[in-house]
């Protein structure tokens, strides 16, 4: 059984919410380590011979074209994440679907082919914004990963397993992000500070789990947390603690990750798929 490797390719600024203290007009003047970050993450994954998918912010890959194309070179997948890491319920419809074309656009021109998966940063496509879901089908993206199963950012009722849903313009898979059931709710297993937290064995057993029903558990990773620890003066203490707590521990995360499953992108895994749509 694979289970799902995915990136979010995105610099150590790029954090949601946080407009105040890095403002998009300064970022081209913030150094970026984007591309060192993302070697270390290389390493492992040619260490393994794992897959992933790459979720491809549009600022990263207007600024680090050879990025994407070494990427691409190693046989990985090329996804979407957003042009500037935008909220997509902060978007109109109208403005949503001109950020995904410029994607497409963009990455097309880069490697040859149009992306066919997407991810909301912050996993911003919920209750709030269903709306999204049509549009990406109707823009001929085949997947998406935004909806995640948790509170706050998402919805617990959301499916926990990929699931196909059916929009008015066409079908859509979602894929949800690995979380564990406890006493106060759902928990974010997956990755960020809900995997560099957790005690490994406990992660473990609920991947072998999952694979014994032959169901995957997707994971994230993003190229910072493999870098140093980056300062921002007034950052809110939930945005560091999302970013950095327990981030020396990612490294070693995903190497034990990587070396007791096999894992493999989105559009590999859905390639061996088939099941009926879900309504939404």
């Amino acid at each position: 059984m694979e289970n799902i490797l995915t990136i979010d390719l995105e610099d150590w600024f790029h954090i949601c919410e946080v407009e105040h203290l890095l403002p998009r007009r300064n970022w081209d003047r913030l150094p970026s380590t984007v591309v060192a970050d993302s070697e270390k993450l290389f390493s492992l994954l040619e260490q393994s011979g794992s897959q992933a998918t790459f979720f491809v912010l549009g600022y990263v890959a207007e600024k680090y074209p050879e990025l994407i194309r070494l990427i691409h070179q190693m046989g990985q997948e090329i996804a979407y994440h957003g042009w500037d890491h935008e909220l997509i319920y902060n978007l109109a419809p109208d403005d949503f679907r001109q950020v995904l074309r410029r994607g497409i656009e963009c990455i097309e021109n880069l490697v040859g082919r149009k992306p066919v998966g997407f991810r909301a940063p912050q996993w911003s496509i919920n209750d709030r914004s269903v709306w999204a879901l049509e549009i990406l089908a109707e823009e001929g993206f085949v997947y998406d990963s935004s909806m995640a199963p948790l509170r706050i950012i998402g919805n617990e009722s959301y499916p926990r397993n990929p699931w196909k849903v059916s929009t008015a313009t066409g079908h859509l898979w979602e894929l949800p992000p690995l979380t564990l059931k406890t006493p106060f709710g759902r928990y974010p297993a997956g990755g960020s500070w809900g995997l560099r937290c957790l005690p490994y064995p406990l992660i473990k057993q609920r991947v072998q789990k999952l694979n014994e029903r032959r169901k995957p558990a997707l994971f994230y990773f993003h190229p910072r947390e493999f870098g140093g620890k980056r300062s921002v003066p007034g950052l809110p203490p939930s945005k560091k603690f999302a970013l950095y707590g327990g981030i020396w521990r990612s490294g070693s995360q995903l190497a034990r990750l990587l070396a007791d499953f096999s894992f493999t992108s989105i559009e590999n895994y859905l390639d061996g798929e088939k099941s009926p749509p879900t309504p939404l």
